[in-house]
Parts: C-alpha cells; sequence; structure tokens
C-alpha cells in the first residue's frame, strides 16, 4: 500500500473547457467526490521508479476539485522520488492515465509496449485504485559514420530512420527520424523507441527555378495569386527555402527532416560530361529497403557502428514540360519516385517544380523505373480568419499578444476549379531523358447528400456545415504532397455536399459525427454500401453518395477470461470482419477494425460499428494484429457475431495469444 503523505502532487491548469456540470443549475447537492488513484510510474526494463515524471488525468466524468465558475483544468501530477503519484477527490468513472518524462517514450496506463494501447481505468463511488502502475520506455539510440569512397567524412549530409509497420493490411516503412553528419562525418539517432529499424542513406536533390528562390524569401501580395500558388507549391515540397546549396524543411508523417538542394557530389570522374552521384542506401550496404538490415534496438540501448561507405555511380537528368488543359502549366511542384517502391513507402528520389514555361529538370536520377506524381489543388475561396495581434509595453519590453478571430464562420466552400494530377512512368538508363511531356488530368469529384435516420431532432444548418466528408486513401499511402489542400467538403444547409477532386486511385470516405446523439450508419452509392468499400475514382465524378446518420448505435460488450476461467484485466480486445476481402485497403482508420482493452475486472466494451458481419477475440500479445497472416490465425480461434442496425450483444471471450 502506498503512502499518500509521502505523494507529491502538483496540479496544473492547462485547458478552458467550460463543463457542463458546473454551468447547469441543480437544487440537488452535488455528489460526493471520495475516490481515489495511488500509483507509480516505472522503469518498463528494470520496474525501478523514476522520479520526475508528469502524469496527466482525462476523465469521462468532471472532477469536482477541478471544476467551477470558470475554466475547468486537466488535472496533473509529479512523481515523487520513489516514482509516486495521487489523484484525490475524484468522481466515479473512466479515466485514462498517460506520464512522460524528457528521455523516455510517452507512457499509459494499460500499455505493455510503447506503441500499444491503453486501458481505462474505471473507479466506482468511492473506490481508492491503488498500486496503478504506468510504464516508461528509455530511448534508444543508433549512430554511426558516412564516408566517402576514400574514406573521408561526408559533413552535413542526411541519414534517415525507418520503422517497419502495417497500415492498411501492408506492410511500410514509416519514417520515425532523421539526422545530419556532423563534422566527423557521424551521426546519431537519440529519441529512438523501443523496435526494429531500417537505416538509410537518402540521395535526394532539390532543383528549382530561379524565380521560384526569389518568390519564397518574400510574402506574396494578398492580391497575387500566381505567387501565393507559387507558395503553395514550394509549402508543398518543404518551404521556407532559402538559396540552391542550402537545405530546408519538409514534414514527412509527421517527422520534419532537411532535404538540400544540391546532395553531396563525388569528385569528377574520367568519363567527360557524365554526372555522378552518391545512391541511396541502406545498412548495411544495400541498394533497397527489402534487402536491407533489422536493427532491433531495446530500451535504452545503444547501438554504434552503424556505417555506410559510398561508393559514387553514374547518374542522368530528366527534363521536360509539365501541359494542363489550357497549356503548359508553371509554379507546380513534381516528385520522382521508384515505379514498385521497397514497402510502398512513396520515397523521393528527387523533386523540383516548374519554370515560368511549364519546363523542369530533375537532376541526380540514377537509371531505374520511375513516376512522375503532381498534384495540383485549387486554392480555397476565402481566406481562414486570421488572429488578432496586439502590442502592450510592459517596462521597458513590448510584448506582443495574439487572440483568435472575434467571430469563426463556417468552413469555406469547396472551389469549382479542378484538381489537376499526374502520374507519368519514366525509365532512366544511362543516358539523359529530354522532351518528356507531363500531361494533367482532372480529378474527379464526389458528390452527395447528407440524411438522418432517427426520432431525434435534425441538425440544424449552422452545425450542417460542420460535418466534414473526408476521402482517404485506402492504401492509407498518403505521401509528402499527396494532398497539397485539406480535402475535406462538407454539406450545405440542405445537406448537398461536393468535395475536392482527387488524385486518381481508390478512397475511402470518413465522416465527422455531428453530436446530438447522432452516429454513423452507412455510406452508400447507387444503393451498394461502399463505407468500407474502397471507392475508384479514375474515371470523372462519383454521384450519388448517400451518408446516413443514425441515433441507433450498435454495442459489442463482455468479459475476457484466462484459462483459469479468472477475470483478465490486460487483454485486447480486436474485432474484424469475416470477409477476408476487408483485411486490406481499409485506411488509415478502419470503422471495422477494431480494438479495446480490457478493464481491471477483465469487461470491455465497444459501440458505433457498423452492423455486419465480424470476428472478435481477446488476446494477450497485440503485437502487429492487423497483419493479414496474423487475422488469419485468428479467425481459427476468435468467436464469430452479427450486429444489426442498433442492435446490443453479449460476447464473452477466453484470452489466446494473440498477435507478433
Amino acid at each position: 500500500m502506498l503512502a499518500v503523505g509521502a505523494v507529491l502532487c502538483t496540479v496544473a491548469l492547462l485547458s478552458a473547457a467550460q463543463s457542463p456540470q458546473a454551468s447547469a443549475p441543480s437544487n440537488q447537492p452535488p455528489p460526493e467526490a471520495t475516490a481515489l488513484i495511488l500509483g507509480r510510474v516505472v522503469d518498463a526494463s528494470s520496474g525501478r521508479p523514476i522520479a520526475g515524471a508528469i502524469v496527466t488525468l482525462r476523465g469521462s466524468v468532471a472532477l469536482p476539485e477541478f471544476t467551477g465558475p470558470g475554466p475547468t483544468s486537466t488535472p496533473r501530477a509529479m512523481t515523487n522520488a520513489s516514482g509516486q503519484f495521487v489523484f484525490r477527490k475524484l468522481l466515479n468513472g473512466a479515466f485514462m492515465l498517460t506520464a512522460s518524462k524528457p528521455g523516455y517514450a510517452d507512457g499509459a496506463y494499460g500499455k505493455r509496449r510503447p506503441e500499444g494501447s491503453p486501458a481505462p481505468l474505471k473507479l466506482e463511488p468511492g473506490e481508492r485504485a491503488g498500486d496503478v502502475v504506468i510504464p516508461l520506455w528509455r530511448y534508444g539510440s543508433i549512430a554511426g559514420t558516412v564516408t566517402d569512397e576514400a574514406g573521408e567524412p561526408l559533413i552535413g549530409v542526411s541519414v534517415r530512420a525507418f520503422q517497419s509497420r502495417y497500415a492498411a493490411g501492408h506492410r511500410r516503412l514509416i519514417e520515425t527520424d532523421f539526422a545530419s553528419t556532423d563534422d566527423r562525418g557521424i551521426y546519431r539517432f537519440d529519441s529512438l523507441i523501443p523496435g526494429s529499424y531500417v537505416v538509410a542513406f537518402v540521395s535526394h536533390e532539390a532543383s528549382l527555378p530561379t524565380q521560384v528562390v526569389e518568390a519564397t524569401r518574400s510574402p506574396a501580395a494578398p492580391g497575387d495569386a500566381a505567387a501565393q500558388a507559387l507558395r503553395r507549391e514550394t509549402a508543398a515540397l518543404g518551404g521556407p527555402m532559402g538559396s540552391p546549396g542550402s537545405p530546408f524543411a519538409m514534414q514527412v508523417g509527421g517527422v520534419v527532416r532537411q532535404i538540400n538542394f544540391s546532395a553531396p557530389v563525388p569528385p569528377p570522374g574520367a568519363e567527360t560530361g557524365a554526372t555522378f552521384i552518391y545512391p541511396t542506401l541502406f545498412y548495411p550496404a544495400a541498394p533497397s529497403a527489402a534487402r536491407a538490415a533489422l536493427i532491433t534496438i531495446a530500451s535504452g540501448q545503444e547501438r554504434e557502428n552503424v556505417d555506410f561507405s559510398l561508393q559514387p555511380i553514374r547518374a542522368s537528368r530528366v527534363s521536360g514540360t509539365v501541359v494542363g488543359p489550357d497549356g503548359p502549366v508553371a509554379n507546380v511542384a513534381l516528385r520522382l519516385v521508384q515505379a514498385s517502391g521497397d514497402f510502398q513507402n512513396d520515397l523521393e528520389t528527387a523533386v523540383t517544380i516548374t519554370g515560368a514555361a511549364g519546363e523542369f529538370t530533375l537532376l541526380g536520377v540514377p537509371a531505374g523505373q520511375y513516376v512522375i506524381k503532381v498534384v495540383r489543388a485549387p486554392g480555397p475561396t476565402t481566406p481562414a480568419p486570421q488572429p488578432q495581434m496586439t502590442q502592450i509595453q510592459v517596462g521597458n519590453s513590448t510584448v506582443f499578444s495574439s487572440s483568435a478571430p472575434a467571430s469563426i464562420p463556417g468552413p469555406p466552400p469547396v472551389p469549382d476549379d479542378p484538381t489537376l494530377f499526374a502520374e507519368t512512368a519514366v525509365s532512366v538508363a544511362d543516358a539523359d531523358v529530354s522532351g518528356l511531356v507531363v500531361p494533367l488530368q482532372r480529378g474527379g469529384r464526389l458528390t452527395g447528400r447528407v440524411e438522418f435516420e432517427g426520432a431525434r431532432e435534425r441538425p440544424d444548418a449552422k452545425t450542417m456545415v460542420r460535418i466534414f466528408i473526408m476521402p482517404e486513401r485506402a492504401d492509407a499511402l498518403s505521401g509528402v504532397n499527396a494532398f497539397l489542400f485539406n480535402p475535406s467538403g462538407h454539406p450545405d444547409g440542405s445537406g448537398a455536399f461536393k468535395t475536392y477532386g482527387l488524385p486518381a486511385g481508390k478512397y475511402l470516405l470518413r465522416v465527422n459525427v455531428p453530436g446530438g446523439g447522432w452516429i454513423l450508419k452507412s455510406i452508400t452509392n447507387e444503393g451498394r454500401d461502399i463505407s468500407d468499400t474502397p471507392i475508384d475514382v479514375k474515371n470523372g465524378d462519383v454521384a450519388n453518395v448517400v451518408v446516413t446518420f443514425t441515433d441507433r448505435p450498435t454495442k459489442l460488450e463482455g468479459m475476457a477470461h484466462t484459462a483459469d476461467g479468472s477475470a483478465d484485466p490486460d487483454a485486447l480486445v480486436v474485432v474484424f470482419p469475416q470477409d477476408s476481402g476487408g483485411w486490406t485497403d481499409f485506411g488509415a482508420s478502419p470503422r471495422r477494425m477494431r480494438s479495446v482493452r480490457t478493464q481491471k475486472n477483465g469487461a470491455y466494451s465497444l459501440s458505433g460499428l457498423p452492423p455486419g458481419d465480424y470476428y472478435v477475440a481477446a488476446i494477450k500479445d497485440e503485437g502487429q494484429w492487423q497483419d493479414p497472416q496474423v487475422l488469419e490465425e485468428l479467425a481459427r480461434v476468435a468467436s464469430p457475431i452479427r450486429l444489426s442496425d442498433g442492435e446490443s450483444k453479449t460476447q464473452d471471450l477466453k484470452t489466446t495469444g494473440g498477435g507478433r
């Protein structure tokens, strides 16, 4: 039992969300808040206590100690020397506990691995939950050197770390970190969560026309549509940018990385007029990710001597013109990617932006098969409201304060201008490729209406326009520059909607709920349910899409038991379709692939699953359970269920070994 008096609890006011209980008048006395959480934050590997960790508590009910007539707060506590923390005066309800400390990956109650699922902590009235343990995993590191063919260090070159993960049923390389070499040619990744990594030196050159570089040095005038379009394209490639020869930042998958305008160049070879580059290389010396070595890092492990010795190869230039329906297209971004990238990582070989006459040149391209990808989307019809800046003199200092606009209008209407895109194949051998024409095509839109089935009052027009209709790539392969805009449509006051134009591909529609007790029931097209069936956008617009909301959600609940029949508080309950066709290409946020951690009494609950036939299983090791091979194994031991519209069903489970 923890000693409450020995626990240091520091509460910080963070958010400003008005509590419904605080604002609603009532003649009844408020419920007595006597529940308590006592816990520890520990090192996941050694079990040793971690002092100075910040624990955050979020709950589904109000916390009386932190509510009142003014803003409420998110309670936080700092652990003492024994790693202990306490939260007092809590109401009953379900709570989520997370913890963080510099040098560690964030942890949460219920997690068994850094990227695992947290578990809710449910408290009964007056309950004292003791010895709640939150594990943290210490960051690991990978370090090495990058040298040229003469063994000399290469300075300021970029090295990247990737993790192999499953997304939409496909194995992907997800970039997690980047590092640059210092004056000794040494690089180091110092914030790696435990796991397996692929490390690569990535050859990447950016070629930009002079007017592009000049345009990015000064802001565009509000009425200068061409300059604003140019800045939008350069932002898609990374922006803000400097002069040729300097690096700029690019965000990919949540990671900001540097790309050089001029990659490291080998010394001139004997062959006159030839261009040589250092090609992309995966550790230890593989030209592709499929042949790379996996480097496994445990909690706190430091891996050194992951070295690269680069050898030059001949490279070519690819040049041509981008042409739209009205002729050459200026100031549009191009990306050159391998035609069949390993793990579908969509890694660029070169990037550029077209010049004033639509001309472009891609530098440093090794022999191989490639695709030039272009997406040009229209800008918003109305600019977003800007925050108000206030200058205040405080003593001898000038303080600038930013405040939100006085009124935030609804989202701007989707423009009528088309989205233009291209995916042009190009083969590169041992010579430059010139005169290439990249034709832009018009992307197809999705149009339709929103409907409501149920007894509740239909949302008003103001609420309706804040329902977002969001197309999502079914293969979950977005890649930088996949969209240069927020591709969301929204209904008007009558419920009619349209999306931006979309590049050719297979998409799923994702829709946020309008609140008021409504949930998404189905998405149909010409009577066919496409809620989780990809729509192939390749032959123009797709009309008559109907998004239906209902106020009768499904519910699946039950208990997970261990082999001896006792309640299992540490299981992960997974739900997936019985039709194996739904095990791939289900996007990044699937509706029919769901998981939830059991509570301390072994209970689980899932609501809002679309009607249909499912498998449900409780597993011990969640691993990468969305791997289709793992799902095939789970299907043999899982319980089959069928959920109808608005149905509540109870299904008890026996925990099995589970994912890998």
